[in-house]
């Protein structure tokens, strides 16, 4: 294995084995923190030496920036304590194998993301009861694993159904959708909106490798798959009572998006990465302002605390920007995937299935998120709350992921 191959590789086991040690020995989160923030810092430069010497593929480097972003978001906006020195170690463990997911060659590739699924695993074991949803759970864990490691030793045809599996698992529709709603559920603190991104941008790799093998039957099926799960989504988003899932429900329904407009948009790269990086950024917005509001006051139902725009004008205004940014992500995409589309002939099926998808995820998403919207930052605040408003490192956390979204949804 020459230099090129392993650099990756080298770079990926770093944050992995300081997470590891920070598992095994609990130490003080000021140094977690500040050690994880170097790292971040060596990993970038990392990146940048990938790109200028080595000529990595662009698309892959630009994930890996999305992961790498959002973990300095985790780490930078998350408040010491002794509680979060196992989520300081948590953060590094999935950044490591995230990166060796997405860096590596086939082989080293399939391993990280063995260990990512293993890590996931363990993680729900530690957290769930054993129920049947569980069990539906770590059985779609297992045979992600199995697919993960024998798509590297059977039949290109066999090949395309096992990395297909894997894609709808990491950007997950519906039915494939557990595994993604029970991590964001029981992640701790910063680390949930750290899933977010980490999930999407390994779903979004899965897909880019498949992209051009998938043929218009199966892309037919799964615009259909997308409606379905778009609609599922939305009306699960609408009933959801914690902030966990609803973040994991709306995903999921806007996930939709990018596999519905496959048939009709060509050049998946071009709009769908950028469009996949953006909701991504946005959904981990909001899991971020959650997860504030979680930690100082142990909140995790929706509609407890009203009225936070008052008391806390910061928390306000992220909350409505992030929202604004939300309502219109079905624009990001359909606007991206416009300005590629060559002049051809479009069946009349395709126009009335992304029609009818793009109708769902907007209005579906106008209804739950200005629902969500209206059940934390507006109302009448409650008189028994002392209220606390974002910290500066908390600030910029939000306002680093709101540009980043901004960039790759309207730039990029």
């Amino acid at each position: 294995m020459n230099f090129n191959n392993t650099l990756p590789v080298i770079l990926s086991l770093i944050p992995l084995a300081l997470g590891t040690m920070w598992k095994l020995s609990n130490g003080p989160s000021t140094i977690h923190k500040s050690m994880g923030l170097i790292v971040i810092g060596v990993l970038a430069g990392g990146l940048v030496y990938i790109q200028s010497a080595l000529g990595a593929e662009p698309s892959l480097l630009v994930l890996a920036s999305a992961v790498l972003l959002s973990s300095f978001c985790a780490i930078l906006s998350l408040k010491n304590s002794q509680q979060s020195s196992m989520t300081y170690a948590s953060i590094m463990i999935v950044l490591g194998l995230g990166l060796g997911t997405l860096l590596s060659q086939t082989i080293a590739s399939r391993i990280f993301m063995c260990g990512l699924l293993g890590f996931i695993a363990m993680s729900l074991n530690r957290e769930q009861a054993t129920t049947y949803r569980t069990k539906i759970i770590f059985l779609h864990l297992t045979l992600a694993i199995i697919f993960s490691l024998s798509s590297i030793f059977i039949g290109e045809s066999l090949q395309l159904y096992a990395n297909l599996f894997l894609a709808v698992t990491f950007l997950p529709l519906a039915p494939f959708h557990l595994p993604f709603v029970g991590t964001i559920k029981n992640a701790k603190e910063t680390l949930s909106s750290f899933w977010v991104v980490v999930w999407l941008i390994i779903g979004l790799g899965e897909l880019n490798k498949i992209y051009s093998a998938l043929t218009p039957e199966m892309l037919f099926i799964l615009s259909l798959l997308a409606l379905a799960s778009a609609v599922y989504a939305s009306l699960a988003s609408l009933g959801q009572r914690l902030n966990s899932l609803f973040v994991a429900s709306a995903t999921v329904a806007n996930v939709a998006l990018i596999w519905g407009l496959l048939e009709i948009f060509p050049g998946f790269q071009k709009w769908g990465i950028p469009f996949g990086i953006t909701l991504a950024f946005v959904m981990s917005g909001i899991s971020l302002a959650f997860s504030f509001i979680q930690i100082r006051y142990g909140w995790k139902t929706l509609g407890i605390l009203p009225g936070l725009a008052s008391p806390m004008p910061r928390f306000g205004v992220a909350m409505v920007l992030l929202v604004s940014f939300a309502l219109f992500l079905p624009l990001f995409s359909t606007f991206s995937g416009l300005m590629i589309m060559p002049t051809i002939v479009t069946h009349n099926i395709e126009i009335v299935m992304v029609s009818l998808l793009f109708l769902v995820i907007w209005l579906g998403g106008g209804w739950y998120f200005i629902k969500m919207l209206h059940q934390t930052a507006f109302g009448e605040a409650r008189s028994d709350v002392s209220y606390s408003d974002l910290r500066l490192t908390e600030i910029v956390a939000v306002s680093v992921l709101l540009l980043g979204a901004a960039y790759s949804g309207m730039i990029h």
